[in-house]
């Protein structure tokens, strides 16, 4: 969360407040609720862009999953992903409300890697590092788990859990019982 305080104070600093926030399905989604609060922006869309299909397996493309619902015509409009890694979803997504008209597109992230085709209007932090956010970390587990066994997942996992501050083992294996039990 403090990350997205300190991408709203970005906004903020920069006298830029959109219309609409349109967050980028599922990571962008999160930090998009956070600014739509942080920052009282009401006209909230989400578009779904699919780039990722694992633990670093990518789609050739990206697939958009789920279109632009809400009329940005003539609106200031701010695209919001988590990370700006290859860039090309966050292009997608700039392309697709483009299509609808609006007075302005910029873009934000949390992260935007060096790599990044596009580097968003506002972001907090550059990193070539893989990030696994809170909000991921049953789908991060589930995908290491199709190519390791569960102890080497736990593992993974409380290195992971270390990185961010999360001390509750027993959180996490809470968490692998939980996704042993809903993995098929």
């Amino acid at each position: 969360m403090s990350l997205t305080i300190k991408l709203a104070h970005k906004l903020i600093k920069s006298n830029y407040i959109p219309d609409t926030l349109v967050g980028i399905l599922r990571g962008g989604w999160i930090v998009t609720r956070l600014l739509s609060d942080f920052l009282s922006i009401d006209s909230v869309d989400v578009v779904g862009i699919k780039f990722y299909k694992g633990v670093e397996e990518r789609h050739e493309k990206p697939m958009i999953t789920h279109p632009l619902i809400s009329d940005v015509s003539n609106k200031k409009v701010l695209v919001v992903d988590d990370v700006a890694d290859s860039g090309r979803t966050l292009q997608v997504a700039m392309e697709l409300v483009q299509l609808y008209n609006p007075k302005e597109v910029r873009t934000a992230s949390l992260y935007v890697k060096p790599r990044s085709i596009i580097i968003p209007d506002y972001y907090v932090s550059e990193t070539d590092a893989w990030i696994v956010f809170p909000w991921e970390y049953a789908e991060t587990l589930r995908n290491i788990m199709r190519y390791r066994e569960v102890p080497s997942c736990r593992d993974k996992l409380l290195l992971i859990a270390d990185e961010v501050g999360l001390k509750s083992y027993e959180l996490i294996d809470e968490l692998i019982n939980l996704i042993l039990i809903t993995t098929k």
